[in-house]
């Protein structure tokens, strides 16, 4: 879903924003149709708990009777892991004028240009809600769970050429350890990833001292700003098309009950959302292993996770970074299915010219 910020007060009327939604209500015992184009559906900060919702206005017109305007507002909510949109109407009305509704059919048609994207995955999905009920007093009823199954076809036919690179800077030292710096970026018109695993050389080792110092999973899940300062090893930013500005924020270490290692937890927020990637860590004989199981089906331009030297930096060294070959084997799942399986080289920047040559004059002599 694209996400557009209403600039101006709340109850501004924005001049020449095209029409996304139709609402068509069945009103009554008589059956009268209230079918009117939505003048204004807004994605807008002027809620002060939600910081995106819909504003939906509907002329209410039934033949000679002119009820004015009806303002429906609904809460835009993102699911932090799997992107979901989740929309969240007020009580829709109950009485207007003194005249009572009995709404049976609300049909809700999106029909803006780009405003929805499909997903790359053909995985069988569901479309799911819930109706709350009104009693006569105006307090919320029962609640029936409401779905309906959807699916797309074409996915395996969509091109998936993610770009991956990687960088360290060749100066690490025992006190601010390593850096490493990874990119991923991917063209439009492509499946989106689902799922990225990645094997660190033995020469960039996690940090034993930093894993100690990892958040615990019950502030964490409270909220990730509580964590203690030493919890943070890095940082990502994310560019989507969807949004006018990247996600960005900051990347912890978070300690989960019965884990024999802490998750890497990469917090992206921006424009009133809140995305949360799961990378869980394994180590074993040195080598640091994280993969990531549930990346959302968007589109992302670029993504950078950085990870930088410092007192408490999530990798140490083992070894000259300049003159050893980093390898990092690496695989790809794209929502589509589709999987490129790679080996990474890790470049490492700030190596002289001298030491070049010379990792290269090793390397022919073991030939």
């Amino acid at each position: 879903m694209r996400i557009e910020p209403l600039k101006g007060p709340c109850n501004e009327v924005c001049d020449g924003l095209r029409s996304l939604i139709a609402v068509q209500f069945d009103v009554g015992q008589a059956r009268v149709v209230i079918d009117d184009r939505v003048r204004e559906v807004i994605a807008h900060p002027c809620a002060l708990i939600h910081p995106v919702a819909a504003a939906i206005v509907v002329s209410a017109k039934a033949g000679p009777f002119n009820l004015g305007d009806v303002v429906t507002r609904a809460t835009i909510n993102v699911d932090p892991h799997t992107g979901a949109a989740i929309v969240t109407s007020d009580q829709l009305p109950q009485i207007i004028d003194g005249v009572p509704l009995r709404v049976k059919t609300i049909n809700v048609t999106l029909d803006r240009s780009g405003f929805m994207l499909n997903p790359t995955s053909c995985a069988q999905m569901q479309i799911t809600g819930a109706v709350v009920g009104a009693l006569p007093s105006g307090a919320p009823g029962s609640t029936v769970p409401v779905s309906t199954p959807y699916a797309v076809a074409g996915c395996k036919g969509l091109p998936f050429k993610p770009k991956f690179m990687v960088s360290t800077r060749a100066k690490a030292t025992k006190k601010n350890g390593a850096s490493l710096h990874v990119r991923v970026k991917s063209g439009p018109g492509q499946a989106n990833i689902a799922k990225v695993k990645v094997n660190l050389p033995v020469q960039l080792p996690s940090r034993l001292s930093t894993l100690q110092k990892a958040c615990v999973d019950r502030v964490f899940d409270a909220n990730p700003a509580g964590c203690p300062a030493a919890s943070v090893v890095g940082s990502a930013m994310a560019v989507t098309p969807l949004l006018a500005k990247p996600l960005t924020g900051p990347a912890y270490l978070v300690s989960h009950a019965g884990a024999a290692f802490p998750d890497l937890e990469i917090v992206l927020q921006g424009e009133g959302i809140t995305l949360i990637l799961d990378g869980n860590t394994q180590i074993k004989k040195g080598i640091t292993s994280s993969i990531f199981k549930a990346v959302p089906d968007a589109p992302i331009s670029t993504f950078d996770l950085v990870l930088p030297q410092g007192p408490h930096s999530a990798l140490a060294a083992f070894g000259s970074l300049c003159t050893s070959k980093l390898n990092m084997p690496t695989v790809i799942t794209g929502q589509n299915g589709a999987v490129i399986k790679q080996s990474t080289k890790i470049v490492a920047i700030g190596c002289s010219k001298h030491k070049k040559a010379k990792a290269r004059h090793a390397t022919k002599r073991g030939r």
